[in-house]
Formats: C-alpha cells, structure tokens, sequence
C-alpha cells in the first residue's frame, strides 16, 4: 500500500512538472548576406523549454527590395504579432508564420486590428486617402467603399510645408480650410528629408502634435483643439537629430509615448506634463534604461535589476517571464554583435544563444 502511495505520488508529481512545461519561441529576422539588391531575410524561430535554448529552424525567406523599392520590410517602424501567429511589420505587410505565406504585401499604415481585421489608413498623394481591411477568416484585402466610415478619431488636418515655419490647417467638408497653427514648427530632419510630423487624436477635436525648432535641437507637445483653435503647451524635450521617424504609441485615452530614437517620451495629459523617461515601459514586468551608457544599458525583471549590456531597443522583445535582447560590444564608434542573451525566469539568469547578422527581433510566440 505505501510503495502503490509513493509511486502514485511520484506519478503525480512527475505530471505537474510537465503540466507546468512552458515552450516558447522567439521570431528573429537575419539579414540574408548572400543577397544585396533584394535585401532578402531569414525568418528564424529559436525554440524555449520553461526559457531554455532547445534549438531552431527556418519559417521563411523574405525579399526586401523589388524593383529598387522598399516590399517587404522587419526593420522599418514596429514589428508585431497577431494572435501568437500572424507578424504585421512596421510598414503593414501581413506574414502568416505558421503557414510561412506572405499574406499583404502592400504598404499602409495600420490603424488598429481586432475582429479578426486589420485596418489600414493610406494617405498618399498619387492613391489618395482611404481605409482599407485585411480579413483574416478570409484572407482578403479591400479598399473601404463607405465615405464616412472612420476607424480612428479626428478630422482631416494637415501640414503646409511649402515654407518653413509649417503651417497646420484644417480641411472641413465641402468647406474653405481653416488654419489652426501659423507656426507648427520644421518638421524632423530624417536623413535630409522631413517626413509630416506626427499627430495624436486624443477625440474628434483634440489632438497633439510634436513641434520641432529648426536646428531640431528640442520638441515642444502642444495641444489643439480645432474647434476654438485654443493650443496648450504640454511640455518640452532636448534631443539630438535621429535617423529613424518618430512615433506616437497611444498607451490609453490620456496617456501616450513619442518614441524618437533611444528616448520614449510619456505625455501625460491629464497633468499637463512630459516625461522624458529613464527607463522604458513595463512590458511583461521588463524594462530598460532609455539612454545608453558607456558600460550598457541597466536591465530591471519587477524592479529588480537583472543585468547591464549593450543593446539596441528595437533589438529587445519580452512575452511573460522571458526577455531577449541581442548583446553588443562597442569598440569607439562601431558596434558588433556577440550573440542574444534570453532571461531565464526559473534560474533569474541571461542565457546565451548563439546568433550571427541579426536585423530585428520580431518577438516572442507561445507554442
């Protein structure tokens, strides 16, 4: 009786730990060196067992230029996952990584997703200004016929860049425009072009905008209200120019972050206030210092620091009890890369995974 109690129980034990088994992988985007004008990538998942390294394979290979432009594209804007399988990148195409097909290869900028949908708002001066939907029981794309179908809050604003200051007007329906701002600023200066700068709706008459001086040397937040044209300073911040455009992520009604190379700046606009943050916000209880210092940035799992590396942000991905990161060693003004290193929670240690020509991490799937 005591022997069929033990081993029942060892049975029972045995059962929970395996029933306890968390298998994960992390979705890699590798630069594909063999190939130059069609910048192809390797997609790769890196398998985990309750966080550690199991081994790897290829989803698929994907080209980066087609005809001299820009196609499929990991490494511009914000990558991300859908339903722990569909990775949207950050210039809207649509990759099904279980399938391993390519399922939008266009180009637009995405608006929100939910009911199995996918919107996108295009605004472009040959397309002109439209949604559009991809339907994933479907898997299909279309053009929104519906005129006054609206997926996001605002009206139609836009900048004048036809001399510096940029003016900000308003574009009523079947009305005259309506200047808002005589002075919106210059604009960012991304590789010696200037890009629209960006606006968050907060409602359909409140929006914020990011103004940059002219030596874009320092951002001021301002709030509009289109109806009586009142505009409220929120805050300021300093910065140095940055290669890649900046980007409004709306965190809730009153709160968003502008992201503008190492810095994330949370305006807050129910105090009125700009934070230009030290480290960057809680994701799945990881964060990291925003600024780079000559020894790395600071690591912290809960609050509690968990180790010091060179890193890039986009370069830095997290899922629940697990964070990977691809490590860096800074010689003067280069940076080469020494391999990932994945936070292991059952140990609260980093353990290394060897890796070669990382362009992106995409992010972490739960198998």
């Amino acid at each position: 009786m005591i022997k069929k109690l033990i081993f029942t129980l060892i049975l029972f034990y045995a059962f929970s730990l395996n029933a306890q088994d968390v298998k994960q992988s992390l979705i890699v985007a590798h630069v594909d060196v063999a190939s130059k004008g069609e910048f192809k990538q390797k997609l790769i998942s890196y398998h985990f067992l309750n966080g550690h390294f199991t081994g790897k394979d290829e989803v698929m290979t994907i080209v980066g230029k087609k005809d001299g432009k820009d196609y499929l594209r990991t490494d511009i804007g914000i990558n991300q996952i859908y339903k722990n399988r569909y990775l949207i990148t950050g210039i809207g195409n649509i990759i099904d990584l279980k399938d391993k097909k390519v399922m939008f290869d266009g180009r637009a900028n995405l608006v929100r997703m939910g009911n199995d949908s996918a919107i996108y708002y295009t605004n472009d001066a040959f397309k002109g200004k439209f949604y559009s939907v991809y339907n994933f029981k479907t898997n299909s794309y279309s053009e929104v016929k519906n005129l006054t179908f609206k997926a996001k809050p605002g009206q139609d604003v836009e900048y004048d860049k036809t001399s510096p200051p940029y003016k900000l007007f308003l574009y009523p329906p079947s009305k005259p425009k309506v200047q808002l701002v005589a002075d919106a600023g210059y604009g960012q200066t991304v590789e010696g072009s200037k890009p629209d700068p960006l606006l968050w709706w907060l409602d359909n008459n409140n929006f914020v905008y990011a103004n940059f001086n002219k030596e874009n040397t320092e951002i001021t937040f301002n709030k509009i209200n289109v109806e009586s044209k009142n505009q409220t300073t929120i805050g300021k911040v300093i910065i140095t120019p940055e290669k890649q455009q900046a980007k409004f992520i709306k965190l809730n009604e009153l709160e968003g972050l502008f992201l503008f190379g190492q810095k994330q700046i949370l305006i807050d606009i129910k105090n009125n206030k700009v934070t230009d943050l030290q480290f960057s916000k809680d994701d799945n209880g990881f964060c990291y210092e925003t600024k780079a210092t000559s020894s790395g940035r600071t690591v912290k799992y809960n609050n509690a620091d968990c180790g010091k590396y060179h890193f890039q942000p986009k370069n830095f991905v997290t899922n629940k009890n697990i964070a990977a990161l691809v490590k860096e060693i800074i010689i003067g003004t280069d940076s080469y890369q020494q391999g990932m290193g994945v936070w292991n929670f059952d140990t609260k240690k980093w353990e290394n995974v060897n890796c070669e020509d990382v362009l992106t991490l995409i992010g972490i799937i739960n198998e």
